[in-house]
């Protein structure tokens, strides 16, 4: 069984914000739950992320005039969220 149907099986669902598990409704998480949770974060995060539509990869190649490109390696990312990422660093970067 997957992570998520065991939230789904329990009557929560839950959603990927940024690089944080959203689960609802928190108003009915046990203590058990929230241990489930916290032991299977990143299955449910990578699991959850899968299925939005949104295309993820866990490495990015970064390019910054002047410099040669390099790989950003990471936890899977959209690319907006990986040019977010460089661009804190690099605000003229660009990712491929």
């Amino acid at each position: 069984m997957a992570a998520i149907d065991y939230l789904r099986d329990h009557g929560f669902s839950a959603k990927v914000k940024g690089n944080r598990l959203i689960v609802s409704p928190s108003s009915k998480l046990t203590p058990d739950i929230r241990q489930y949770i916290k032991l299977h974060r990143l299955e449910l995060l990578a699991e959850v992320a899968a299925n939005d539509g949104e295309s993820r990869r866990g490495h990015w190649i970064i390019i910054v005039d002047g410099h040669p490109p390099f790989t950003m390696i990471c936890e899977p990312v959209t690319h907006t969220e990986a040019l977010r990422r460089a661009r804190e660093r690099w605000p003229d970067a660009t990712a491929q």
